[in-house]
């Protein structure tokens, strides 16, 4: 999609997003589960731009801090002095049938903390760069691009859009979701996104700050560390590795372990492991001739071509990794 397309789908967004929610008595932003820093930088944004237009939000972050990313929860309590970032239950004792829904980074029922109050189409609109399926949410207004990097570079150009005057913190958060997407700047990235990440580095982001901010725990980083030197290179220059049995891990611990995957010649990798006693996650990670969206997809879950993921119930780890396998034999997602 040319770039003029891009921005005019942009603005389109932008004058539909702000009748609605000139509307609504209350704007509920929703980031996927697990929240990363993509999801809840760009959350704080649409929060900006609903304090701009003098309507009241929230932010609805509903996992417990042991399964997010310190740094992703170093954001989350330092945002809370400014914006109302507040958990399931809280939202339900307050919710309104007037409120308006703007699902960001994310766009399936399944991956998100209230999908049986999620009201009409007509009071939902979606943030996303990740594949749709019969699972996606239905909205009347939605900007789902897939070549985008992320959903905090979308949502950058909607506060450029508003003149919104940006603190170095929030320029930080949303600087940190672009960088998180991106694999640090070095997938997926077009020159626009370079453009925005300029824009950000000029409202005083600061490149030390994002550092910080992907410091790893070092437990975490030991953890991550063993399980990617148990991977094995498929055919096709797929590196795939399975946690044991009686291991568990986070999906973030899991996505880093395929993100230092594409650090060895591979087009892409697949870390799979147990998330909770009863589901098997898979997050997949490509340079860009294997599209881990698709693949994701034929197992129910899904992404886009440079990053995916999917949860099973009923099987093993090593069933998962069997069934990953099969699907990924033929080259029916390689360039």
């Amino acid at each position: 999609m040319k770039e003029s397309d891009i921005m005019e789908k942009i603005k389109n967004l932008k004058v539909n997003m702000e009748q609605k929610i000139l509307l609504a008595d209350n704007v509920v932003i929703v980031p996927h589960n697990v929240v990363d820093f993509d999801a809840i930088g760009s959350a704080i944004g649409l929060s900006m731009i609903a304090k701009k237009l003098k309507r009241p939000s929230c932010i609805v972050v509903n996992d417990p801090p042991y399964k997010i990313d310190q740094g992703v929860q170093a954001i989350i309590e330092e945002a809370k002095k400014d914006f109302n970032i507040i958990n399931k239950d809280k939202y339900l004792q307050n919710k309104s049938e007037n409120d308006l829904f703007i699902l960001t980074d994310v766009n399936k029922s399944n991956l998100i903390s209230l999908p049986e109050v999620v009201p009409s189409k007509e009071q939902v609109i979606i943030i996303d760069h990740h594949g749709t399926d019969d699972r996606t949410i239905q909205a009347d207004d939605e900007y789902i691009d897939l070549q985008v990097s992320s959903a905090s570079e979308v949502i950058s150009k909607l506060i450029c859009m508003y003149k919104i005057k940006l603190t170095p913190e929030i320029a930080n958060y949303l600087l940190a979701g672009i960088y998180l997407d991106t694999n640090k700047l070095t997938k997926n990235v077009s020159p626009e996104t370079m453009k925005t990440v300029a824009k950000l580095l000029e409202s005083g982001a600061n490149m030390n700050r994002i550092t910080d901010l992907f410091v790893e725990d070092f437990i975490s980083d030991r953890k991550v560390q063993e399980l990617v030197s148990r991977a094995k290179i498929l055919t096709y220059s797929i590196a795939t590795v399975c946690a044991d049995e009686n291991e568990e891990f986070t999906g973030i611990e899991l996505a880093k372990a395929a993100d230092y995957l594409l650090k060895y010649k591979v087009d892409a990798a697949f870390a799979i492991g147990k998330v909770s006693d009863d589901v098997i996650s898979i997050s997949a990670r490509s340079k860009e001739r294997v599209n881990v969206g698709e693949v994701m997809e034929a197992l129910q879950g899904g992404g886009n071509q440079y990053s995916g993921a999917t949860k099973l119930t009923d099987c093993t780890i090593e069933e998962a990794g069997k069934k990953l396998t099969k699907i990924i034999q033929p080259p029916c997602y390689i360039r």
